[in-house]
């Protein structure tokens, strides 16, 4: 297993178990490397635990790191291609393949190129600004939320290379 299948099957098999809010809190603070802690949920008062993602001091340096040379092939949402459709963006969905998941539901992956089934070798709407050393995003406002959501953490910001958290770097 890896990507979404292990943490489904990771995500179940600790709900399954049942941990100790303190014991939950203690891995995820060594998995994540950040603060965690046992907190209550407000809606339901069930036990949970709070991760803390250490984002505040982040900053998107524009580089471009991101999106030339991660793999986000597999990870566009069912919601990200209903957004494309009710928005008429189909220019976005020209480079978006459907595919079965054991033979039932709909998984897509993006940026296949047009009329082939082969990865386009980074995202097709990233633009570099012409004499700068920046990039933007030309779907920024419909970006697929695996881009959004880029990174989770600290420790996702570091372990893929993003310059975010380091001070005055424009890469």
């Amino acid at each position: 297993m890896d990507g979404s299948e292990l943490i489904e099957s990771m995500c179940e098999i600790i709900s399954n178990s049942k941990p100790d809010p303190d014991v939950l809190a203690a891995v995820c603070s060594r998995v994540f490397q950040t603060r965690a802690f046992p907190e209550e949920y407000a809606t339901n008062g069930q036990p949970g635990v709070r991760i803390l993602t250490g984002m505040e001091d982040f900053t998107c340096r524009q580089c471009g790191k991101c999106c030339r040379t991660l793999d986000y092939h597999n990870e566009v949402t069912a919601d990200d291609v209903a957004r494309w459709k009710h928005t008429n963006r189909n220019g976005v969905l020209d480079w978006v393949g459907s595919f079965q998941k054991n033979g039932r539901e709909s998984v897509y992956r993006v940026w296949i190129k047009p009329g082939t089934r082969e990865f386009a070798e980074t995202c097709p709407f990233l633009l570099k600004k012409p004499h700068e050393k920046i990039w933007i995003c030309d779907i920024h406002d419909v970006k697929p939320r695996i881009c959004r959501d880029y990174p989770v953490s600290k420790k996702h910001a570091i372990m893929t290379g993003c310059p975010g958290f380091r001070k005055g770097v424009t890469s």
